[in-house]
């Protein structure tokens, strides 16, 4: 979860001036792709300090390959794309990396696959 620092305010009341916070971005559910090197995943922002909010969803999608992040919320009119550094793309694909080698060895390691877990994809 991601607490912002600035929160994004929707109104609560039709017509009137009742500006209520979304200050919690959650990324859920996301999908990691070690062949296609990308992060696919749906955004949820929701209001601490207002609860029975509803909930306003978005996208996430970063390519590793071509180095393009994509955040869009329809609902708040916000779409931004980001061409990342050398030094991002590097970060993105060790985190894809990790994340698969991890639960590869952890499916060995309790017995759910026979095998023996190597590096990469």
């Amino acid at each position: 979860m991601i607490t912002l620092t600035t929160a994004a305010q929707i109104n609560s009341v039709l017509g009137g001036n009742s500006p209520v916070g979304y200050d919690h971005l959650v990324l859920t559910p996301f999908t990691m792709d070690p062949l296609g090197l990308l992060v696919t995943g749906s955004l949820r922002l929701t209001s601490t300090a207002n609860p029975q909010m509803q909930p306003i969803s978005g996208s996430l999608k970063i390519n590793a390959s071509s180095g393009e992040l994509i955040i869009q919320v329809e609902q708040l009119d916000f779409y931004r794309r980001i061409q990342l550094s050398p030094g991002q793309i590097t970060s993105v694909r060790t985190i894809i990396t990790n994340a698969q080698n991890a639960l590869e060895t952890g499916l060995v390691s309790l017995g759910v696959i026979s095998g023996t877990q190597s590096t990469g994809a």
